[in-house]
């Protein structure tokens, strides 16, 4: 999904011939003939994005300066399953690349990327890095396979009027379902607004009801002898809970409104026109209600994750920098240097993360929205502080969800067949959505059902 930070995929043809043009190789040579280690960084924008490679050079070049000793080589190779496999198998892997979250526990099962343990010890801060954070990065023998570079937390995304039309305390937003539902109830009874929209297309409804079934305390796979199969089916699951609860609200309460086919954008849409209570969002689409849709600054707010009251959990996505497992020790070393001045810099240092955010402002950038910090209190405090200080929207408004965030856990997607399982889950939503006598329990069956055998294929 888009706050995921999905990476466009790209053939395996062209990938390979962008590594060959470029000479990448996750071994190489250690050093060059100038005796300095060589390394090849993948992610460069596209030419097309001119503005941006030409940040994205300059800052290549500053690293050279400061570090004499390294050479960087870039390319525009950006991660996709196939692609990657090939690297790894033909050794032509770059030194560095960015894997989403979800992919983290097959390639360290594989053994496809290098354990940093080590050279992660070695970074400015390490010891004082969010343990929350660098979840996904860590396999089960507890070793560290790679080093986060962004992450996000969904959270309930809400309009701030609304909430006062309704009378409701906008400062106070809801933090379980219970809540949500007497809210959306509210929202709808007393204004001309959805109190609360669910989006169910384009896989956006499994993506939402994986995001509820976490924050009801459940997963959606479970492993058993090494295999992967879905759970989001059995009898009293979080899913089934979840989906439950869009029922009552949605037939019960009527606090849903009447059009229940909608994407990612059509939410967006409709929620910075005013017409939509609350929802579940990253923080990004703040960014969007108030870049693309030009909605108010003043009527946005963000909470965290509502739960059934029990467990904090709510589902997390982002990108993780990880290293070919043929790089040398130098190599290594050298690549999770470049890693910590081109992503981690910012998040520890407060002077980089007030000209970084003033810049980003100055180009229009939204400042002020909260991230999962990197950190923890003590580095990312003055962070977030400094950045604050550039804030071109009310920081206050996303407090309910700043102050939870650090007592949550973070989970990321379904590890096997996420898309096609969102699929057929969008069906099961839809179902329950637009049609009264749909019974959560049987359409999750037939979700599962329709989605088993792609998730066998995918592990054999």
């Amino acid at each position: 999904m888009r706050p995921s930070l999905r990476i466009a995929m790209t053939g395996v043809t062209a990938g390979a011939l962008v590594c060959a043009l470029a000479s990448c190789s996750g071994s190489g040579s250690d050093t060059a003939a100038d005796g300095k280690v060589t390394i090849t960084v993948s992610g460069r924008p596209p030419a097309t994005d001119a503005a941006s490679v030409k940040t994205f050079n300059a800052r290549v070049a500053e690293f050279e300066k400061a570090n004499p000793g390294i050479k960087v080589r870039t390319n525009e190779y950006q991660y996709d399953q196939q692609s990657f496999q090939t690297k790894v198998g033909g050794g032509s892997l770059e030194t560095i690349v960015r894997v989403p979250l979800t992919e983290m526990s097959g390639l360290i099962k594989r053994r496809q990327i290098a354990d940093l343990t080590e050279d992660f010890k070695k970074l400015k801060h390490s010891e004082d890095f969010n343990q929350v954070a660098l979840g996904a990065a860590k396999g089960l023998d507890g070793k560290t396979y790679g080093i986060p570079t962004e992450e996000y937390a969904l959270g309930l995304l809400y309009n701030r009027d609304l909430f006062q039309k309704a009378g409701l305390d906008p400062d106070k937003p809801p933090t379980t379902w219970a809540e949500v539902r007497a809210a959306a109830g509210a929202i709808s009874e007393k204004t001309d607004a959805t109190g609360y929209a669910q989006m169910t297309k384009e896989n956006t409804g499994g993506w939402m009801l994986t995001a509820m079934a976490y924050s009801f305390g459940d997963s959606m796979q479970e492993e058993s002898d090494g295999k992967w199969a879905n759970t989001f089916d059995r009898s009293g699951s979080g899913a089934e809970k979840a989906l439950g609860t869009l029922k009552q609200m949605r037939w019960t309460d009527d606090s849903m409104g009447k059009n229940q086919l909608r994407n990612i954008t059509d939410v967006e849409k409709d929620f910075s026109a005013g017409k939509i209570g609350m929802t579940i969002a990253g923080p990004s689409a703040v960014n969007h209600y108030v870049q693309q849709y030009k909605g108010d600054p003043k009527a946005v707010g963000l909470a965290a994750m509502p739960t059934d009251g029990g467990a904090k959990r709510t589902l997390a996505g982002g990108t993780i920098a990880v290293i070919s497992p043929r790089a040398t020790p130098q190599q290594r070393e050298a690549a999770v240097k470049f890693i910590d001045f081109y992503y981690l810099a910012t998040k520890y240092d407060p002077a980089l993360a007030g000209k970084d955010a003033a810049a980003k402002k100055k180009d229009g950038a939204v400042i002020g929205v909260p991230t999962v910090p990197f950190y923890g209190p003590a580095i990312a405090g003055p962070v977030k502080e400094t950045v604050d200080r550039q804030a071109n929207v009310p920081v206050e408004h996303f407090a309910p969800y700043s102050k939870a965030l650090d007592g949550y856990e973070l989970v990321v997607e379904p590890p096997v067949e996420a898309q096609n399982v969102y699929k057929a889950l969008d069906s099961a939503v839809q179902a329950v959505l637009t049609r009264k006598d749909a019974d959560p329990a049987e359409q999750l069956k037939k979700a599962a059902a329709q989605v088993k055998s792609q998730v066998e294929r995918a592990q054999h």
